[in-house]
């Protein structure tokens, strides 16, 4: 009976593998031509080109699948377990002694596997190209700048060419150079500083600086502890030089909040981003655990596209309510871990009670 049992649930995990393959390439492919079509508008803009675009779309791929994955889940199961009771398979099931909750355990073990995948986009994936896609969007758009292979980011501004070797989250600027020449192409001064933070105005708040003056019979060489340099750059380049959320991974995002909190800054959009993140691969889950109802009982006898078009309909408003929910909760100053856990938690309870009712 063991090995009856083993094979069964490897027949259901292969059906929903293939159902959430399927559903996740048929939605990301769609998604994907719709940005597509959205950056063609932006083509000839600077040095922005159609090759760029499609580069754009390969960079934010992973992201998109990661932003439907909760929605993709729960389609990709209703496809998967559809067929099968379409075929009277999962029937056939239930009168061997199969329970319900035995085929849903088969099935969240099969979705452990995705939850873990979503977690892995999450941490080591999506945020670094999420961040290589905007740098070159934004950099081919403004016409402005040039980012070297090893991270580097060089600007010019006049008779000022800036240098910027790296961008910590929460520390600023790193590594900057800023070199300076009079209207006769000569040097006039040249500025170095470990770290900077870029105002809101544009401007640079500089630490451990070194600054050369040349002038006409003497070179100036003096050190400060701060300084501070004019506005240079335009509105465009800074948002290049600037970190999101969503460039940020799990860990990065948790140090950043650090950072943030000794300062005295707000933290809560932050904070919310990162329980979005931490609870993703849960979402995941429970949208799985959900299809279940919709393929058991009364459902069972629904066309597939009746199933397929209430899953549709209950992946998107859960995917609003909890989006709403969260920044909702940003201005009445609740806790993002209650407006991230609390439609969880309602989709979890609405499940077991209509499982419940199965007969």
């Amino acid at each position: 009976m063991t090995g009856i049992m083993k094979t069964l649930f490897r027949y259901i995990g292969t059906r929903l593998v293939w159902g959430w393959l399927l559903v996740f390439l048929i939605m990301t492919a769609l998604f994907s031509i719709l940005e597509l079509v959205g950056q063609l508008d932006d083509i000839g803009e600077g040095r922005y080109q159609i090759v760029d675009a499609f580069k754009y779309i390969a960079y934010t791929t992973p992201g998109r699948i990661l932003n439907l994955a909760a929605v993709s889940s729960l389609l990709g199961s209703i496809v998967a377990l559809g067929t099968l009771a379409n075929g009277d398979e999962l029937l056939a099931m239930r009168a061997c002694g199969v329970s319900v909750f035995r085929i849903a355990r088969v099935i969240l073990g099969a979705g452990v596997v995705l939850m873990l995948g979503v977690l892995f986009l999450a941490q080591f994936v999506v945020p670094q190209l999420e961040q290589q896609a905007r740098l070159n969007r934004e950099l081919a758009l403004a016409d402005s700048g040039t980012l070297l292979p090893e991270g580097g980011f060089w600007t010019r501004d006049n008779g000022r060419f800036i240098n910027v070797r790296y961008s910590t989250p929460g520390e600023g600027l790193g590594d900057l150079s800023v070199y300076e020449f009079d209207e006769e192409g000569k040097p006039s001064s040249y500025v170095t500083a470990r770290n900077a933070e870029v105002a809101s105005d544009g401007s640079w708040v500089c630490r451990d600086v070194r600054q050369i003056t040349f002038a006409d019979s003497a070179i100036i060489d003096r050190d400060f502890p701060t300084l501070t340099l004019d506005v240079f750059l335009k509105n465009k380049q800074v948002d290049v030089l600037s970190v999101t959320p969503d460039m940020l991974s799990i860990t990065a995002l948790y140090h950043y909040i650090q950072i943030l909190q000794k300062r005295g800054q707000d933290t809560d959009q932050y904070v919310l981003s990162l329980w979005q993140k931490l609870t993703l691969p849960f979402k995941v889950g429970a949208m799985i655990f959900f299809s279940l109802p919709c393929v058991f009982g009364k459902a069972r006898e629904a066309s597939s596209g009746r199933r397929l078009t209430l899953g549709t309909i209950i992946g998107i408003s859960y995917f609003y309510f909890d989006q709403a929910l969260g920044y909702t909760g940003l201005i009445l100053g609740l806790h993002p871990a209650f407006t991230t856990l609390l439609p969880l938690t309602i989709i979890v309870l609405m499940t077991l009670w209509l499982l419940l009712r199965v007969p």
